[in-house]
């Protein structure tokens, strides 16, 4: 599938035969391989399959797969999951038989008819189990977080997920994966963004306001000056166009050309107020209370009020291409200077996080290193770094704003220490120091 997304090799549908059988795809898939996005398969059983609980286990195929996990910390496949059933099958024969005998056993497991989260475990005339196929389909792209696990999307009575198709092109898997067009527009087949209502750029990240007014004060203007020379003749003809009689007076052609005068005048009026208002708004306080704004709600990634600030620099004469240069370049320093918030770090937020990521209750944060931390599978693998602009980011930029601010404190910590005890060390440090908030302190 790389090379397909190098080449731009587009298709309708993406089947690859038994990679849902594989745990190391589902994990690939789990963790962020992106090119991997709405591809195709046929199981037997996945971990999403749904479905009532099985009636001699009591559980369902998700509380199978994560019971698996806790044990052999892998992810099951559609054979792990065939042996427990089988298992289950042995048992309730066992158990209707009331004996140890195998000619009795047999005679109750060629009799069975066991409804299990595997599917219904019935032998046939061969003595095996024919358990129908189910289409599986991996998720698609997420700028945050997990991609999550390969779906169940046929049949419908069982399945986890609608069914995508066609497969989005690999320009619009690359657009939502770098952008996703910032949340005010959808990315197209060809890569680029179609903005919602108030929205517009080649990203959607611009507001549709100013736009919107130097188009239609431009046309207006283009319009005026037209109109202002054309000949009486050609007035004549452009009353004759829009309804009016042929024998039009000399007085229609001579009030036309006085409304195309007094408007020139108007907006002359209005563009030397606007001038001078400009003059004396942009003085440099007031351009220093703007930047500070900007850098604010860029902080609290706050779309409208960056737009709003964006505006009112463009009224003092800044340029699009300037104020979002100045976005992307307080993002960077904010990116470089923030640290964790003590806060996130000591709550059930983050340890379940670490639990959920590791599979393990208590990790050292050498276990975390991958999951959290690593090119290929930490949590900001996805994400558009907003130090560089290229795809991967550091854990920090992916946090919630109120979770990420300039840094207060230097922390350092061995790899080996388990999160329950770099946890009670900083639960004992805060207690050390009187009236400071876990909320006002962030570890670099």
């Amino acid at each position: 599938t790389e090379i397909m997304e190098e080449l731009r090799f587009d298709v309708y549908v993406l089947i690859c035969a038994g990679s849902a059988f594989k745990a190391d795809f589902v994990e690939e898939v789990k963790f962020g391989w992106w090119q991997s996005s709405y591809i195709l398969d046929g199981a037997p059983w996945v971990e999403t399959h749904g479905g009532a609980p099985g009636e001699y286990s009591g559980m369902s195929s998700e509380e199978f797969a994560r019971r698996y996990y806790a044990a052999w910390r892998a992810t099951p496949t559609y054979r792990a999951a065939a042996q427990f059933a089988a298992f289950c099958a042995l048992s309730q024969s066992i158990e209707l038989a009331a004996s140890l005998d195998s000619q009795e056993v047999a005679q109750q497991l060629h009799n069975i008819s066991l409804q299990e989260f595997y599917g219904t475990i019935r032998f046939g005339l061969t003595g095996l189990v024919n358990m129908p196929y189910v289409t599986v389909q991996a998720p698609g792209v997420e700028r945050r977080g997990l991609r999550g696990k390969p779906q169940v999307v046929y049949p419908a009575q069982t399945s986890s997920a609608p069914f995508v198709f066609p497969k989005p092109t690999w320009k619009q898997l690359s657009c939502r994966i770098k952008h996703a067009c910032f949340g005010n527009g959808q990315c197209t087949v060809s890569g680029g963004c179609e903005c919602d209502k108030g929205w517009f750029g080649t990203k959607c990240d611009e507001p549709e306001t100013v736009h919107e007014l130097l188009s239609i004060s431009q046309n207006e203007s283009g319009k005026i000056q037209k109109l202002l020379s054309m000949s009486n003749e050609s007035i004549q003809e452009l009353l004759l166009m829009t309804g009016a009689e042929e024998s039009a007076e000399p007085e229609d052609v001579i009030e036309l050309r006085t409304f195309a005068i007094w408007a020139a005048i108007v907006m002359a009026s209005i563009s030397l107020v606007m001038c001078l208002w400009r003059g004396c708004r942009c003085r440099s306080r007031l351009v220093v209370t703007l930047l500070d704004m900007l850098a604010e709600a860029v902080s609290r990634e706050d779309h409208d009020a960056i737009a709003r600030a964006r505006l009112r620099l463009a009224i003092c004469g800044w340029s699009r291409q300037t104020t979002g240069s100045l976005v992307r370049g307080i993002r960077q320093r904010q990116s470089e200077e923030s640290g964790i918030s003590l806060s996130y770090l000591l709550s059930d937020q983050f340890l379940e996080l670490a639990q959920r990521r590791s599979g393990v209750e208590d990790p050292t944060f050498y276990e975390l290193g991958d999951v959290f931390f690593s090119k290929d599978q930490g949590i900001g693998a996805l994400d558009v770094c907003p130090r560089d602009g290229r795809i991967g980011c550091a854990f920090v930029d992916t946090l919630p704003p109120k979770y990420r601010k300039a840094s207060t404190h230097f922390l350092s910590w061995a790899w080996s220490y388990k999160v329950s005890t770099v946890r009670e060390a900083l639960e004992s440090w805060l207690s050390t120091q009187e009236g400071t908030r876990a909320e006002d302190v962030f570890l670099f």
